[in-house]
């Protein structure tokens, strides 16, 4: 089914709204287009922007622009006006980040005023056309009366199901695909441990998946396991300067070290930033993962051994990993 809206049925259904799910639902807007626009200035770098990075992550990783704002005056206004002077019902606002230079503009002249390539303006023209459309799917399904879900005491999901759940607002089909996979990996672990079986718990590291390379030895994680903390403990080094997978150097642990107290938590981010800082050779798997990843997500893990830290998987890509409040 279709959920493509015209603008008048947009506003329309936007408006019946409570205060607090439009205030959700700008910012998922606004969000939304930053991470589109971000992740395709990233791929033409050759890099990754981890998920759910902040935007001062985005800004330590790219050197060019990036999309400060998204506004949105409800109406064409003369008050909010392209570079051209055209007036503007929808601004976006880039900067860039090694020059300062700040740019305010309407979608049609993304090009002409940044100067970026026509293939790229077309990347950014398909993500923001995907997040509209979801903002669509959401609006279509509130308007026909939301689904129930039931989800069991003690199961763990993502922050952005919960935070639906406690707006009352519809699930995006990717987000009930994700909850029907998250209750089946539930139960089935859930069953597993009646029977006193750990077969639920997550894979060997060295386990290869069908979809990934030959070459691509990574950890393999659920997202919903129900206590990562304690099950992504075992086999782990016994110090945190032993030398790991991939042998980092001294310089190399320093680097991580630091990023640690930056507050930088992803294990894509630290290697990304490594990467930039000329630490390591931007070698790759064809996944685009940095071939360094093991190693780094592996002398995360003597932190975690030692108590100092926590871990868990963010999604099959990233582990995110958190200092412990002494």
């Amino acid at each position: 089914m279709s959920h493509n809206l015209t603008t008048t049925e947009r506003d329309k259904l936007f408006q019946q709204l409570s205060t607090d799910q439009q205030r959700y639902l700008t910012q998922f807007l606004k969000r939304g287009r930053k991470t589109v626009f971000a992740n395709v200035i990233a791929r033409d770098k050759g890099r990754i922007i981890p998920y759910g990075a902040s935007d001062e992550e985005i800004e330590m990783l790219l050197d060019d622009w990036i999309l400060d704002d998204f506004i949105d005056a409800g109406i064409v206004s003369d008050e909010l006006l392209c570079e051209c002077g055209r007036p503007l019902r929808y601004q976006y606002v880039v900067r860039h980040v090694k020059t300062g230079e700040v740019l305010r503009f309407g979608i049609n002249h993304f090009e002409e005023h940044t100067g970026m390539s026509s293939v790229i303006v077309k990347e950014v023209m398909k993500g923001f056309n995907t997040i509209d459309y979801e903002l669509d799917e959401l609006l279509v399904k509130l308007s026909k009366g939301k689904s129930s879900y039931e989800v069991p005491p003690g199961m763990n999901i993502p922050k952005d199901i919960s935070d639906h759940f406690e707006l009352d607002l519809p699930l995006l089909d990717r987000q009930e695909r994700r909850l029907i996979e998250a209750l089946r990996a539930f139960r089935e672990g859930h069953e597993a441990a009646k029977r006193g079986s750990n077969d639920f718990s997550i894979p060997s590291r060295t386990k290869r998946t069908e979809s990934k390379p030959d070459d691509e030895l990574q950890p393999s994680f659920d997202l919903f396991t129900e206590d990562t903390s304690s099950t992504l403990q075992h086999d782990l080094p016994k110090a945190k300067n032993t030398l790991v997978v991939g042998e980092l150097s001294f310089i190399i642990q320093e680097a991580i070290d630091g990023y640690i107290h930056k507050g930088i938590e992803s294990t894509i981010m630290m290697c990304e930033l490594l990467i930039k800082e000329e630490k390591t050779s931007n070698n790759r798997y064809s996944t685009g993962k940095p071939k360094i990843y093991f190693a780094v997500s592996t002398y995360l893990d003597s932190f975690v051994h030692a108590g100092e830290m926590t871990v868990e998987p963010l999604g099959q890509e990233d582990r995110i990993y958190r200092l412990k409040d002494k």
